[in-house]
């Protein structure tokens, strides 16, 4: 069982948020479901042209802080009717290709299984799926409409220890931490507290640089799924692990020179809240990841990542451990109740 007494309440929120569908740029159902869980306590909850739900807590105007997690995920679009209940698809987002063949997925309104060929037939070239090669198989014909949604819809696992499985954890384990962080916040009375669920981070992360670009806060802190590296066939890659406790990242880099850099100020004093209140934390440095994080860059906001280590990401069940949400929902609340420290670059300090 969960170490912390208050993990338990994470599966059947994460069993709700992620049976949501939101597949990215077709957010709508999991933002009102956000949006009215986030208007129970907020001062103020609008969602935007994009689909971003902003919830503002305590008086516009003051200092303030936002929190964000994206609520789009992965996933594919029809782009081909093949005939006799199969379908062709383009994928949305980076999805798993290793890990898709046989998964149930939802087209539309129909159930359906990503195809793969009987083991019996197997041959000695064949090769791991490709996106080209992807189809849908819906059992029978059905009336389905060039571009619609297909969404994973494997059936979510609590595991032992207080581990939890399910579909798209990125991020609705993110989504999870910010409706606790809502449930259990106490407003500070000088500061001006977002809380942001954000679109289309996994295809071009613009929601987020809207919704910012909109409140303009002093300081942003991204929750977002992680990597970790504590299976046999991650654990050369760095030391991340599930329990450990969030992690406070300071890089990640994708080819092509896509980037992001955390704010050196702002992580120092998440490690300090961290060490005041006794909190678990890690660090790490990632390649081959990026995150809504980038667009606070782009707008000169000082932003830091909380992630969530999670195993399997991007693929039909990814695995959390409860504990590490609960420790994330600590550490940002102590966060947004103290006042933001000296954020500015290159000034002495005294």
């Amino acid at each position: 069982m969960p170490t912390d007494a208050n993990a338990h309440t994470f599966s059947p929120l994460l069993r709700t948020l992620s049976s949501i569908p939101g597949l990215s740029g077709h957010e709508d159902v999991i933002a009102r479901h956000m949006a009215d869980a986030l208007a129970v306590t907020a001062d103020e909850v609008t969602v935007d042209a994009l689909g971003n739900v902003i919830a503002r807590f305590g008086a516009a105007g003051q200092t303030s802080i936002a929190l964000l997690a994206h609520m789009d995920t992965i996933g594919f679009l029809v782009n081909r009717i093949l005939g006799d209940g199969l379908l062709g698809v383009v994928p949305v987002g980076g999805v798993n290709l290793k890990a898709l063949p046989g998964a149930p997925v939802r087209v539309g309104d129909l159930p359906g299984v990503i195809g793969v060929r009987s083991e019996h037939q197997a041959r000695e070239s064949d090769t791991l799926a490709t996106a080209s090669s992807l189809y849908i198989d819906l059992g029978q014909p059905g009336a389905v409409e060039m571009t619609t949604p297909v969404v994973y819809a494997s059936a979510p696992v609590d595991l032992p220890g207080g581990y939890f499985s399910g579909p798209y954890l990125d991020n609705r384990a993110g989504c999870a931490v910010l409706l606790e962080v809502a449930r259990r916040l106490t407003r500070p009375p000088d500061m001006t507290i977002y809380l942001i669920g954000t679109v289309q981070e996994e295809t071009n992360c613009l929601g987020a640089y809207h919704a910012l670009q909109a409140t303009q806060p002093s300081a942003t802190i991204f929750i977002d799924g992680t990597v970790s590296h504590d299976t046999p066939d991650t654990a050369a890659l760095g030391q991340v692990a599930l329990g450990g406790g969030p992690v406070l990242t300071a890089y990640l880099y994708t080819r092509g020179g896509n980037s992001w850099h955390v704010h050196p100020g702002l992580r120092t004093h998440l490690k300090q809240i961290a060490r005041d209140n006794s909190l678990p934390y890690q660090q790490d440095a990632v390649e081959g990841l990026m995150s809504d994080a980038k667009t606070a860059v782009l707008l000169g906001l000082p932003s830091a990542i909380v992630g969530i280590p999670m195993r399997g990401k991007h693929s039909p069940l990814e695995i959390v451990c409860l504990d590490d949400l609960e420790h994330t929902v600590q550490l940002l609340l102590h966060a947004i109740s103290r006042p933001l420290p000296d954020l500015r670059r290159g000034h002495p300090r005294n």
